[in-house]
């Protein structure tokens, strides 16, 4: 079995004991994809061992997701699975984290006994000596404490591609969107101090490090209560300087928090990606009340507006929601006119179910019926196929810098990677291609996800782009 998010290993030494052997599978965001990462380094400081097979291990451990139902409910039955082994192998350890193991922990504790440690979001750095702790225990035990100050210094990337990194600069959403469950299992935001981080980016710089990406729930909100003067912007300019890092961006974006010196940064920066996501959720300014999200159409179409003032050519990528509680047939309309307005180059669809704990959960009524969900859900993703074909046309017949991530999942016979913008390539495999190092490709066919091409010598070329698409 493979695990979901594939971490750097060896094969296995056999020298290491089993219980000294760990299985890891992460479920979820791309934070949730770091702090397993940040777990493993941990467990590798102590001796510890990945495996990407459970059978082999003697620790078994799930990194878990709520923000939606079917994640989470995979894990746990996942985690289900080993219940018989518990009760064959004693010594095993099983152990739930993040979100999950964080909102429901009384629940799995009463509901999964057998499972040894249920570790919230906030107290992972403690994981080797819970699991020592857990050696000698007959019971569950929780590590969920949310004033726990999260400690670690990372010393390495431990992530499927040696030449990309996470990089968290916070923790914590402050927001109060009726939808969302993160405040309740990641807690109040906290940043963290800015030559902490850039120490951090230095050492895998120096790791082999090419491109990072800077992680937070509300990302562009960074600097809270560090002091007047510190922002996303002040990493975006200290990443500049530092030798070894060709690339930089950012995830995931509030439209709040887009402040004209963040845009600033972002157009100065040579190494700041020409991308950014930026969830708008609805079209619909009676939506976005309901569902808290503390801006309206205009605003949000503000910030496109000064963003593509600063950088013309910037691939813009969203999310949205359909299906919130009351959402008519006019606030749906709404979106799809605001895909067109804009012109997204890419977006996700997210059909809303209700998530308990949360306003929307706890006081709206889930009204709207699943068959007006899906096809809400089909005509949007259409609306935004249709954009991101358009944005992608303009690219035929140019070249465009890509670095090479390996070979097409769909194809092994052809390569894939991603440009500047984010967009990914795809061209037929060559002798010269290899993971990490940048190819440039030039474009004779697009999809609305994807460019195809060739590979070519020589430097890429910035695209024309005409009013229409721009």
């Amino acid at each position: 079995m493979k695990p979901t998010y594939s971490m750097q290993t060896v094969e296995v030494d056999e020298a290491v004991p089993k219980s000294r052997r760990v299985y890891f599978e992460v479920f979820g965001c791309q934070m949730n994809k770091l702090d397993a990462e940040l777990m493993l380094e941990g467990l590798m400081q102590r001796g510890y061992q990945l495996v990407h097979d459970p059978e082999e291990a003697g620790v078994i451990l799930y990194n878990t997701c709520s923000v939606r139902e079917r994640a989470e409910e995979r894990a746990v039955m996942r985690m289900t699975s080993f219940k018989r082994r518990k009760k064959e192998e004693p010594e095993l350890i099983l152990g739930l984290t993040g979100c999950v193991a964080q909102h429901k922990q009384e629940e799995l504790a009463e509901r999964a006994p057998w499972i040894d440690l249920i570790i919230g979001t906030r107290e992972f750095d403690r994981l080797p000596d819970l699991i020592d702790e857990a050696r000698g225990e007959s019971q569950s035990i929780l590590a969920t404490e949310m004033d726990s100050p999260l400690e670690f210094v990372r010393q390495r990337n431990l992530g499927p591609q040696p030449w990309h990194a996470f990089v968290s600069v916070m923790r914590g959403c402050d927001m109060v969107c009726t939808y969302c469950i993160v405040p309740t299992t990641r807690g109040k935001e906290v940043s963290r101090p800015p030559e902490v981080i850039l120490d951090e980016v230095r050492r895998l710089a120096a790791d082999g490090v090419q491109e990072i990406t800077f992680l937070g729930q509300t990302v562009n909100s960074y600097g809270k209560r560090l002091g007047a003067g510190v922002g996303l912007d002040t990493l975006l300019r200290g990443v500049e300087e530092i030798d070894g890092i060709h690339r930089c961006h950012f995830i995931t974006s509030h439209p709040r928090f887009m402040r004209p010196k963040l845009i600033q940064a972002m157009a100065d920066c040579s190494k700041v990606m020409n991308y950014l996501h930026l969830p708008v959720q609805s079209g619909s300014d009676s939506m976005l009340a309901r569902m808290k999200r503390t801006y309206d159409r205009d605003f949000y179409l503000k910030c496109i507006e000064r963003l593509r003032e600063k950088m013309p050519d910037i691939t813009l990528a969203t999310d949205f929601i359909v299906g919130f509680p009351g959402e008519t047939d006019e606030e749906f309309e709404e979106s799809l006119s605001l895909v067109k307005e804009v012109g997204f180059d890419s977006g996700y669809v997210f059909q809303y179910s209700p998530r308990p704990g949360t306003v929307s959960a706890d006081h709206l009524v889930d009204d709207i019926p699943l068959e007006v969900k899906k096809e809400r859900n089909h005509l949007l993703l259409d609306a935004l196929h249709t954009s991101g074909k358009a944005r992608n046309d303009r690219f035929l017949g140019r070249t465009v810098e890509v670095i090479a991530e390996g070979p097409s999942r769909t194809d092994p016979t052809r390569w894939a990677g991603r440009a500047r913008d984010h967009r990914i390539a795809i061209w037929p495999a060559c002798p010269d291609d290899k993971a990490g190092s940048f190819a440039v490709v030039k474009v004779n066919r697009t999809s609305a996800a994807t460019l195809f091409g060739e590979r070519v010598d020589g430097p890429s070329e910035k695209p024309i782009l005409p009013p229409e698409v721009r």
